[in-house]
């Protein structure tokens, strides 16, 4: 029998889910209508796109300034905005940004962690937490020296955490290669936006001060749920990590736990590293495919 004679049932690439009276519509047919419903605003939002569209913006005034000041080339600002765009895709614009852009979208945070392992990555240099800071901030000025202080404690170990504490050489200053601080450095950085809400709402915004640590467990689930809330999923730690990050810091304490401890048992947690670790291998994948690409232009453009 033709196609036309076979029952819609029996012919490939129709959605057999349909309300009843709807006619049959093919799979893509159906997924277009539902983008289609979707509002301009709605897809910039949902893709974090303004932020970009504002970047591409500014970047295409500054270099129409620089290369075209008389307004001659109608071109010029299409081409820079272009650059912009093409030095998104393959993860090169975030070098020399402020913290607030670096965490402003996931993709942005991944390009980060990128451009660190890519500068330090085969250094076997030992620095301590303050050095470690210094150096990363040729990534991101403003750096904040808590993210850096978490993955250093993190890499020393969770139970000296606390800086000061016992005799001896303080945490802060054991020096520690980059091999073991990225894997911390990486939740350090990802979890960041929680990491502050659960100081300030479990700790007190004191990394030293102890606090029962039941109270503490109900606080930091708050915060990791406000982080699922507001962030997403993605950037909302798993429950296992926050059970395990707890019990990790009270170990020895009694009933008592610091923030310091929790923050360093936290970004220690094996299954974080985990995680983050597939992240970045998946940003790295995108950005060869799309070097790649832009070599292979070059070639067939020169």
């Amino acid at each position: 029998a033709s196609a036309g004679d076979r029952p819609a049932r029996e012919m490939p690439g129709f959605d057999l889910t349909a309300r009843k009276g709807d006619v049959p519509l093919g799979r893509r047919r159906v997924d277009e209508e539902e983008r289609q419903r979707v509002s301009s605003e709605e897809y910039l939002a949902t893709h974090n796109l303004e932020l970009y569209l504002r970047e591409a913006v500014k970047h295409a005034s500054r270099c129409a300034a620089v290369r075209d000041p008389g307004g001659v080339n109608p071109n010029t600002h299409i081409e820079a905005a272009a650059e912009y765009f093409q030095a998104v895709n393959l993860g090169r614009h975030v070098a020399g940004r402020e913290w607030a852009f670096v965490q402003a979208t996931e993709r942005n945070q991944l390009a980060f962690l990128h451009d660190c392992r890519r500068a330090w990555g085969s250094t076997p240099t030992t620095m301590s937490a303050r050095d470690w800071h210094g150096a990363l901030r040729l990534q991101c000025p403003d750096l904040p020296f808590a993210v850096v202080k978490a993955a250093h404690d993190a890499a020393v170990g969770a139970g000296e955490a606390d800086e000061g504490e016992g005799e001896g050489e303080a945490a802060g200053d054991a020096a520690v290669d980059f091999r073991r601080l990225f894997p911390a450095l990486r939740a350090a950085a990802w979890y960041a936006s929680f990491l502050e809400d659960a100081r300030a709402a479990a700790f007190e915004h004191s990394d030293l001060t102890p606090q029962d640590a039941d109270t503490c467990r109900s606080a930091v689930r708050a915060a990791a749920a406000r982080a699922r809330e507001t962030l997403g999923d993605g950037c909302s730690p798993p429950e296992e990590s926050l059970v395990d990050a707890l019990d990790t810091a009270v170990r020895g304490g009694g009933r008592a736990v610091t923030f310091g401890k929790f923050r360093a048992a936290f970004c220690a947690h094996e299954g974080l590293a985990r995680v983050t670790a597939a992240r970045l291998r998946e940003h790295e994948s995108r950005v060869r495919r799309a070097s790649a690409a832009e070599r292979a232009r070059e070639y067939r453009d020169p």
